[in-house]
């Protein structure tokens, strides 16, 4: 009888500077959730093998220091065969290239720029500095990029267009118990078209259409078409169009109104579903005052100067063009709970694997 050899992929995990927090409970629920799939993980110093549940025989202690985690990274990368899975969950993409397929973790904020602002202490700000050089020279390496998040994911596609993304979001056993045992039921389907934003605003640029019309080709592309009201004309949408980078096609049902008159305006925000307010800078804002007035709801930026005069339904970040549109699908939808699906453990190893 002849012997067949049928290979099981087997796990590597490269996880050096993970030694608290979010990162330590993900990697304790991650080496529980894969069992006997772990064939070697290399840990941070600051951690033990009984701490995280792994047999010390299977790990490899990393000191803190740079030259340390680069002979590791290098060293998972060159030990792997071909049908292993190298998953480096530390956000750092392996230094040389690797037979086993190569899934980077990607969970700290500074991978993508969105440290950007933040004072830290010189030596962070080193090491944050030297994390982003290795990522973009490693990046080639691995196969897959897995984030947490959409927003971790559009940046992602925005500094490495050609990088696999995908979003995988892991939590722990306990929190998934929770997310099953408080999921509501399905949302019956929205129709979009029936809803109508209105925003009065002349075309000078801390009105933000340019951010507003990005939202709106953004809700598009999933075929979310809600009607938006503006009082702008034809030449000046098609100039916004341009500078936001899309056309009307993109856009969806955008009306160019023209100038109103202020009994058209009243009019218009009586018949709108709610008014749009994305302007960043504002001394008094009085389309919120007469949208107040009328019972109209708000959607508006969260910035001091909307608070003074309203108290809006719903609020986003107005440089932010997914937060905008995420704020207009709030209102459409009502607020729900956030979306999954998430992934404990073993159906993270199990993605892993296949």
């Amino acid at each position: 009888m002849a012997h067949t050899d049928i290979q099981v992929r087997r796990l590597l995990i490269s996880a050096f500077g993970i030694n608290s927090g979010g990162g330590l409970v993900l990697l304790k629920a991650l080496v529980k959730g894969a069992q006997e799939s772990i064939r070697s993980i290399e840990l941070d110093a600051r951690v033990s093998a009984s701490q995280i549940g792994v047999p010390s025989s299977e790990s490899r202690s990393v000191r803190r220091s740079f030259l340390a985690r680069f002979a590791s990274s290098a060293r998972l990368a060159r030990s792997a065969v071909e049908g292993d899975v190298l998953l480096c969950f530390n956000s750092l993409p392996p230094l040389v290239a690797s037979r086993a397929k190569v899934v980077t973790y990607v969970h700290a904020p500074h991978f993508v720029g969105a440290h950007r602002g933040v004072q830290y202490a010189p030596l962070t700000r080193a090491r944050l500095w030297i994390e982003r050089a290795w990522f973009r020279m490693a990046v080639g390496n691995t196969d897959e990029a897995w984030v947490q998040t959409p927003t971790m994911a559009n940046r992602l596609r925005e500094q490495f267009p050609s990088l696999v993304v995908r979003i995988v979001p892991l939590i722990d056993e306990s929190l998934y118990k929770l997310t099953a045992e408080t999921a509501r039921p399905p949302q019956p389907d929205v129709a979009w078209d029936v809803h109508a934003f209105f925003y009065p605003a002349d075309a000078v640029g801390h009105k933000n259409h340019v951010n507003l019309l990005r939202a709106w080709a953004l809700m598009a592309t999933e075929f979310r078409r809600p009607k938006l009201w503006l009082t702008l004309s034809e030449s000046e949408l098609d100039s916004k169009l341009k500078l936001a980078g899309v056309s009307r096609e993109e856009v969806g049902d955008v009306l160019a109104l023209g100038r109103l008159s202020r009994d058209d305006v009243l009019a218009r925000l009586a018949s709108a579903s709610a008014l749009m307010f994305p302007s960043v800078a504002e001394t008094f804002g009085l389309p919120m005052l007469e949208a107040g007035a009328l019972g109209c709801p708000i959607v508006a930026s969260e910035r001091d100067f909307v608070r003074d005069v309203c108290r809006p339904v719903q609020t986003f970040d107005p440089d932010s063009p997914h937060s905008i549109a995420h704020a207009v699908a709030r209102f459409v939808q009502g607020n729900i709970a956030p979306l999954g699906p998430y992934f404990a453990a073993d159906q993270f190893v199990e993605a892993l694997l296949s």
